[in-house]
């Protein structure tokens, strides 16, 4: 089940997330991921245990590499800043070794061929980070709509890769919601100021959803659309923290 890789690269991907990618160090087969699947990463902590935590495979595996992005945790209060977040953003540079699982996850990218909208909030752009680059691997015709929401353009994590990928795809389309005005230098599709609102662009009519970010975010995004018509069935989601894998959103 685990198995090593070394970190070959390390980028800050915004104000508080960094993308790793690791390489694998020995010629065993590697499971090859599925899009929107995650890894479970264990450390050693400063006390001697060993800590797992789970973060989404960001890019189409290649079979010798894989990426994921680390939100780092801020402690609010009397809240302690996130441990394992924290030990990743300040002491795991290139050439370290990091233990990984086998990529897990039943929220994968359905294969129908159905039109598909990502939905995303912040750092929960990942999972649909790594469905994006599988259909540019694929080079995908689909219908894809992708709805972000998030502070600002300088907080979007991974902004770069995502644009870039939505723009390689041959029909997908962007549309971004900023709490701090409707201000962006990426060419999508549309900008909108405030929260974001779902219905408040030309979304297909029989779409797949897939949905990730805080959960009350995504209690009012899919509440909303199931005022629109869409139907529970179709909508997936990932919430991520701490007991909240497939939490009940009704």
């Amino acid at each position: 089940m685990w198995r090593d890789w070394q970190v070959v690269r390390k980028v800050q991907v915004a104000g508080d997330v960094v993308t790793f990618v690791v390489k694998r160090i020995d010629d065993r087969l590697v499971k090859t991921s599925l899009p929107g699947q995650y890894v479970t990463v264990r450390m050693r902590m400063p006390d001697g245990k060993l800590q797992p935590r789970q973060y989404s495979l960001t890019r189409a595996d290649d079979g010798e590499h894989r990426q994921f992005s680390v939100k780092r945790v801020s402690g609010e209060g009397d809240d302690p800043d996130g441990e394992m977040s924290t030990l990743l953003h300040e002491t795991v540079g290139v050439g370290d070794i990091l233990t990984l699982s086998l990529p897990y996850g039943d929220v994968v990218l359905d294969d129908s061929g159905r039109p598909v909208v990502f939905v995303s909030a912040g750092i929960g752009i990942s999972p649909m980070a790594g469905m994006l680059s599988h259909l540019v691997a694929a080079e995908s015709g689909l219908p894809i709509t992708v709805l972000h929401a998030d502070l600002d353009e300088a907080s979007f994590p991974l902004r770069r890769q995502v644009v870039n990928d939505v723009l390689a795809l041959k029909n997908a389309r962007m549309y971004l919601w900023y709490e701090k005005g409707a201000q962006s230098l990426e060419p999508v599709d549309g900008v909108f100021e405030g929260l974001m609102d779902p219905t408040a662009v030309d979304i297909p009519g029989d779409a797949l959803y897939y949905l990730c970010g805080p959960l009350p975010f995504m209690k009012a995004v899919r509440s909303r659309l199931i005022e629109h018509g869409v139907a529970a069935r179709d909508i997936q989601y990932e919430v991520f923290g701490p007991d909240l894998w497939q939490a009940d959103l009704d």
